[in-house]
């Protein structure tokens, strides 16, 4: 990854943006037009399909709503007015959601939601921002731009001219404007969410054997401190299945070489004869980060075996304070 990490260098493009006037931190919320099932069901298959594989870029609207009677003085509410003022009009984050199952009084505990609902829910219809999205990864934009700098006067207009309960799909010339905004990660504290949701998809992969005992190598026991040794099983499982998916796209792609050195398999031997998978090794490229950031195939490498131990050997000499300047020397030379 990049030094500066910019929204081009995401592995999958931003689709969509979310205007609101309060910026999400652990999830983005979408209201229904109704509180049953079927409504919110329509709403939830609509934002999946306006984001797909891709990001949303959260935009901070020029205007903020006035709450419930009752909460005008609320400490919370003067808070987030007094956040709103130094965000309005801005680009602020660029988020990864994920569905869940989960429903919002799940995710934030039974007393936030009932104060969200008290102060923002209005005539007794109390399923505002009911489909809520887990935020599973999350960047800051560096220095929040004007959203109208950034995008002109026409692709502004376009995007934010009008109120809408969904998200705004970005075209190609508003996704290109983009493309130069500076990101910083920032931790996800939802990434749980999704991480679990896909151990049921683990469990029921049956998954390479070579694939899992290298996979189970690079997350040693230090990799994952102070979880329970049926999570740990967990997590090992799920990486092992996300490498088996990396491996499949890999060579549905026909780029079965090393990403190190870029040895082919089949510049020396017959792919006929020999499977040049068979020769190259699956490479868990951040181990101290999974279970606890939500890793994807782009977390996973394929290495020759001699590239795989010169990794290795170089990851556990970048855990000794005192030689992890050499060894980025090394690399930069």
């Amino acid at each position: 990854m990049p030094t500066t990490l910019r929204i081009r260098d995401l592995p999958a493009p931003v689709t969509a943006s979310k205007a609101d006037w309060l910026a999400g931190t652990t999830w983005i919320g979408f209201t229904p037009p109704s509180g049953n099932l079927t409504s919110r069901n329509d709403c939830t298959k609509t934002i999946q399909r306006q984001f797909g594989q891709g990001y949303v870029i959260e935009y901070i609207t020029e205007q903020f709503s006035e709450p419930n009677p009752g909460f005008e003085r609320d400490p919370k509410y003067l808070e987030e007015r007094k956040a709103h003022a130094a965000q309005a009009g801005r680009f602020i984050a660029v988020h990864r959601l994920r569905y869940s199952s989960r429903s919002l009084e799940a995710i934030l505990g039974e007393e936030e939601f009932k104060r969200l609902q008290d102060m923002w829910a209005q005539g007794g219809k109390r399923w505002r921002w009911s489909v809520a999205f887990p935020i599973i990864e999350s960047y800051r934009i560096v220095d929040r731009p004007k959203a109208k700098t950034v995008l002109g006067t026409e692709g502004y207009r376009r995007l934010f001219a009008h109120s809408s309960a969904t998200l705004r799909a970005l075209n190609s010339t508003e996704q290109a404007a983009l493309g130069d905004l500076e990101l910083e990660l920032v931790p996800a504290s939802n990434a749980w969410i999704a991480i679990s949701d896909e151990f049921q998809n683990a469990e029921r992969s049956d998954i390479a054997k070579n694939t899992v005992r290298l996979i189970e190598r690079d997350l040693a026991d230090n990799a994952m401190e102070g979880m329970t040794d049926e999570r740990k099983a967990k997590v090992r499982k799920r990486a092992a299945w996300l490498a088996d998916r990396f491996i499949l796209s890999r060579s549905k792609a026909g780029r079965l070489v090393c990403d190190d050195c870029g040895f082919d398999p089949t510049s020396r031997l017959p792919p006929e004869q020999v499977r040049p998978r068979s020769l190259l090794d699956v490479h868990h490229k951040h181990p101290l980060e999974e279970g606890i950031r939500y890793t994807t195939i782009h977390d996973f490498a394929l290495l020759c075996p001699t590239c795989h131990r010169v990794e290795h050997a170089r990851m556990k000499l970048l855990l000794k304070p005192s030689v992890t300047a050499s060894v980025n020397r090394g690399q930069r030379q």
